[in-house]
């Protein structure tokens, strides 16, 4: 969080930068670095910091745009202060007569009347900038802002409105000082650099902009098996934004785009097991699909005695399909000789262990690569133990290196 640029925006399933630079210690400098998962761009970030050409997909709209964004260091200081004060003026004019009885209830409902006002006014000038370099940035230092003046904590998992924020006025302040501050980052970085590039491209499908054979190496942290929900995470901002408005939007805008990390992704109705083992990914991975088929069994017996009955046992296959599809792309994008680093965690849902990290190495052998070794970083999951509807498995988070 002290990092320019890095700390633009808090992500809930953000990782170390640090992480990524000490992978590039030892790399050529004429290597293309491969992200699938750009997220809000930790590795693109550091490989433009280093020096590095990088690619990237991203699949939700909100977070490419925010990846754009902190990529982008032609911003000049003298032009944010011009719409700095064409803001000021605007607000002057019109907060007395702007109407926020149209804006989504949950914004509604997230942000007193003054506070929302202000932020949809800026909003709406930001939105009319025809110069997208300054766009993006602007919409990257309103996006911050969001999460500094709301009633309640939205920058979790899921919003928490059992805690009041304490602090959460003076909107436009707030957005001045993130956008000089941001400035300040700018002006911090080299004015020569190999921009980074990101595309608007779900990593399950091929990328076409992305020759093969053309990347050195990968550095990505995939969604993990926790049924963490990215569109519900993010609709507080794709419902400003105006990106979404509903559950259906969020379902058929966000959530179709990436890989399947929660029970909200699908229909319980729609999954046949047996229509499952039929699947391109059940026929080119025979040596795990009788362990899996053990775990869904499990999981789905124990569902049943659970609160909830989430359909976790589904979710795992949808889970293992998606990723095998991303790593058909990333070995396609890769050169012969390259390395991959992921890094992930394992789970146990109900209370079932699946060692997420092992099963991807072995897909990822029958998706091209050659070898794998895993690393561990820490344990995690022990918090829970004085819960008694949670499961006692300690579990971990690990590094998956493909050669």
């Amino acid at each position: 969080m002290k990092s320019p640029i890095h700390n633009w925006y808090k992500f809930t399933a953000g990782f170390s930068y640090k992480f990524v630079e000490e992978i590039l210690k030892d790399v050529p400098k004429d290597a293309i670095i491969y992200e699938p998962f750009a997220g809000c761009g930790t590795t693109l970030v550091s490989a433009q910091k280093c020096g590095y050409m990088a690619i990237g997909n991203e699949g939700q709209e909100l977070m490419y745009d925010i990846c754009r964004a902190k990529l982008n260091w032609s911003v000049e200081q003298s032009k944010v202060k011009e719409h700095l004060e064409q803001i000021e003026s605007i607000l002057s004019e019109g907060i007395q007569t702007y109407d926020v009885s149209a804006e989504n209830t949950l914004l509604q409902e997230l942000y007193d009347s003054y506070n929302l006002k202000v932020l949809c006014l800026i909003r709406n000038y930001i939105l009319k900038i025809a110069d997208n370099t300054y766009q993006l940035f602007f919409k990257l230092a309103l996006s911050n802002v969001l999460h500094k003046t709301a009633i309640y904590p939205i920058a979790v998992p899921y919003i928490s409105r059992n805690k009041r924020l304490m602090n959460n006025g003076q909107p436009y302040e707030k957005f001045k000082t993130t956008c000089l501050n941001m400035v300040n980052d700018i002006n911090l970085q080299s004015r020569s650099f190999t921009e980074a590039v990101v595309y608007l491209h779900d990593s399950r499908e091929i990328n076409n902009s992305i020759d093969s054979d053309t990347c050195s190496l990968c550095i990505t942290s995939p969604p993990y098996l926790n049924n963490l929900d990215y569109g519900e995470v993010s609709k507080v901002h794709t419902h400003f934004w105006g990106i979404t408005n509903s559950w259906n939007d969020i379902t058929q805008k966000v959530r179709s785009q990436l890989v399947t990390g929660a029970t909200t992704h699908y229909k319980d109705a729609e999954f046949d097991i047996d229509d499952f083992m039929q699947t391109d990914f059940a026929l080119h991975n025979e040596n795990i699909v009788p362990e899996l088929t053990r775990m869904y069994e499990e999981i789905k017996k124990n569902a049943k005695e659970r609160a909830g009955k989430k359909s976790f046992h589904i979710l795992m296959m949808h889970y293992f399909d998606d990723m095998y599809r991303v790593l058909l792309e990333m070995r396609r994008v890769l050169r012969a000789q390259s390395k991959a680093y992921l890094i992930l965690g394992d789970s146990a849902p109900y209370g079932v262990y699946v060692p997420t990290t092992q099963i991807l190495g072995e897909i990822a052998l029958s998706a091209g690569f050659d070898e794998y070794a895993i690393y561990k970083i820490r344990s995690r999951g022990t918090k829970w133990k004085s819960l008694s509807n949670r499961h006692n498995i300690e579990l971990s988070e690990n590094i998956l290196v493909l050669s």
